[in-house]
């Protein structure tokens, strides 16, 4: 696995559908939630229902609304970058990513096993000393079908 590279982001907007969950929740197939938001973001065609869509048409998952760190509760929107939040469709929801320092890990091969696997590492990177998450807002943006960058906050 590659070395994560620091960056600093300004803020955007992503406007898509949202699931609460836990990663106690998507541990078990009984109980997750994120394969079946994906499964709704296929099905209704959230690309249709964006009409501004911006970074190219890349797919953002966004994790936000950390009740505390990787065990509590937090929030998933699946959707895509626009330009501003002034017209947000009936059932979708919008998110304003703020500007934030991030490192940046890439998942690349097979998906989702390599992303699953890229989550696991991000996991493994931030109990040893050093960097701290800020567990504000942090994204995937999908580059291909093979191509997964994801960008975590930091203090």
């Amino acid at each position: 696995m590659q070395k994560p590279v620091s960056s600093r982001e300004n803020g955007f907007y992503v406007l898509g559908m949202e699931t609460r969950t836990t990663n106690a929740l998507e541990a078990n197939p009984a109980t997750a939630k994120i394969g079946a938001l994906w499964g709704q973001v296929r099905h209704e065609s959230l690309m249709e229902s964006i009409s501004k869509r911006m970074a190219k048409g890349k797919m953002f998952g966004v994790y936000y609304d950390y009740e505390s760190d990787e065990n509590g509760a937090y929030s998933l929107l699946v959707g895509y970058q626009v330009p501003d939040l002034s017209d947000v469709p009936s059932g979708l929801k919008g998110v304003v990513i703020e500007d934030s320092r991030y490192l940046v890990f890439t998942a690349e091969g097979d998906m989702p096993g390599a992303l699953t696997q890229t989550w696991q590492y991000i996991w493994d990177y931030f109990k040893q000393p050093g960097s701290k998450r800020a567990f504000s807002y942090d994204y995937e943006v999908y580059e291909s079908y093979t191509r997964v960058s994801v960008y975590i906050a930091i203090r």
